[in-house]
């Protein structure tokens, strides 16, 4: 038994308590944000299409090789069976008005784009870790108020057993009393249900295991600070990522605007080719080079006709230019008023959690005193059972507001990217 007992323990998992505070959370959701990655290869494939363009700018040198077999042809021409025509050839982009050029300036524009949305997708898994992270703690600490409740009423109902022994409770009292009591047990287990959803939903965002057994290492804080509104709007226009990324995007649809309206003038190129023509008896590496010739120069070519491809190419480019100037006023508009809401928000809820500490201060206050007077007859059953309700509900609006504040903030420090320095706060409120 004792060698069976061993076996079955080592195979058994080891039960991990994994302890986290917010930026560990946040740290293990970038790591395992899929999103996020996607978004990092979206960002490469960008750069590889700036590089792709930029090779436009740069010669291009190629080799070819053909080997013919002559099947019929006149004598006169005096050639044998095969030959063999080897050569290479270099050319470069002169002059071509602006058409690679900015052609270039497109793709280098859209990869930093790119990488700016990259940022504004790094921004909504920091935002979503947040939001895991705080609802946890508003689960965990409304399991630890509805418990404590529980207790409450059972601490209660003693009192009434103690008043029983002195003949002063009814039956009715009793029954009372055991209704309380069970009357909050179903609450107990919903805010059980609700802790253990939240904590599979931040396993996960962080990426673990759903084995492990998560431990939150922070409370919500009791004070926050105040904030400047024109301050904030003024680091979201210099921080935020999506804001940069549209205009970007703007700046490359201009160029490639320009591109296609230099793509109707001519291009200009230099080139260089050196051709060897000989037959297989013949042999560069023996030094025969009868058969080769070279020549450089330079091509204009322009279109005249092309069905209207490159007028429906223009007019393409300017769409996109428009959409891109469109797309950049709305989230502008939109992220304003985001930063708005909760901006006032905020202040709202900051000003309800003053209001909600003292709110709580006074129930706990009256309900100790009730519990007392109950003990002497003072009080009815129903003054105790209300009192502690009311104590209960502020101490559940009290964790709500932190849990809106919180979130609230996480709002506002997603749409400054995070950059919050000392001149965006004031005093505590």
């Amino acid at each position: 038994m004792f060698t069976l007992q061993t076996a079955l323990a080592a195979e058994a998992p080891e039960h991990r308590v994994l302890k986290i505070d917010l930026n560990t959370a946040i740290k293990m959701a970038i790591d395992a944000s899929e999103e996020l990655k996607i978004k990092e290869r979206q960002a490469n494939k960008s750069e590889g299409a700036y590089l792709e363009a930029r090779a436009g700018l740069l010669p291009h040198i190629s080799a070819e090789s053909t080997f013919l077999y002559n099947i019929d042809y006149p004598d006169s021409m005096e050639l044998g069976d095969y030959n063999s025509v080897s050569g290479i050839t270099a050319s470069q982009v002169l002059w071509s008005f602006g058409r690679v050029m900015h052609a270039v300036d497109a793709a280098k524009k859209a990869a930093e784009a790119s990488g700016f949305s990259r940022e504004a997708g790094k921004q909504e898994v920091i935002y979503a870790a947040k939001l895991s992270y705080y609802s946890n703690l508003l689960a965990r600490n409304a399991l630890a108020i509805t418990e404590k409740s529980y207790q409450n009423a059972i601490d209660n109902k003693k009192l009434l057993g103690q008043r029983s022994y002195g003949g002063r409770s009814s039956k009715y009292e009793i029954l009372r009393m055991d209704t309380e009591v069970a009357a909050r047990v179903p609450t107990v287990n919903e805010a059980r249900a609700q802790l253990g959803m939240a904590t599979e939903t931040l396993k996960r965002v962080i990426g673990t295991d759903a084995s492990s057994e998560l431990e939150l290492a922070e409370d919500f804080k009791e004070y926050y600070h105040g904030l400047d509104y024109e301050l904030l709007v003024a680091a979201m226009y210099e921080y935020e990522p999506s804001l940069k990324s549209l205009a970007k995007y703007m700046e490359s649809a201009e160029a490639t605007l320009k591109s296609k309206k230099a793509s109707f003038l001519p291009t200009v190129s230099g080139f260089t080719l050196w051709d060897y023509l000989g037959s297989p008896s013949d042999s560069m590496l023996n030094g025969n080079e009868s058969g080769s010739y070279a020549f450089a120069g330079v091509k204009v070519s322009m279109p005249i006709w092309e069905g209207g491809e490159k007028q429906a190419q223009l007019r393409q480019a300017r769409m996109e230019k428009e959409i891109a100037i469109l797309q950049r006023k709305q989230a502008e508009k939109d992220l304003l008023l985001a930063l708005k809401k909760a901006s006032l928000e905020y202040r709202q809820y900051t000003d309800n959690l003053k209001a909600n500490i003292e709110a709580v201060r006074l129930a706990g206050e009256s309900f100790q005193q009730t519990q007392e007077m109950f003990a002497s007859g003072q009080v009815t059953l129903t003054d105790l059972n209300d009192s502690e309700l009311l104590l209960t509900n502020q101490r559940l609006n009290k964790e709500m507001t932190l849990f809106n504040i919180n979130v609230t903030l996480a709002k506002i420090e997603k749409l400054i990217a995070g950059h919050y320095d000392e001149k965006n706060t004031g005093e505590k409120s």
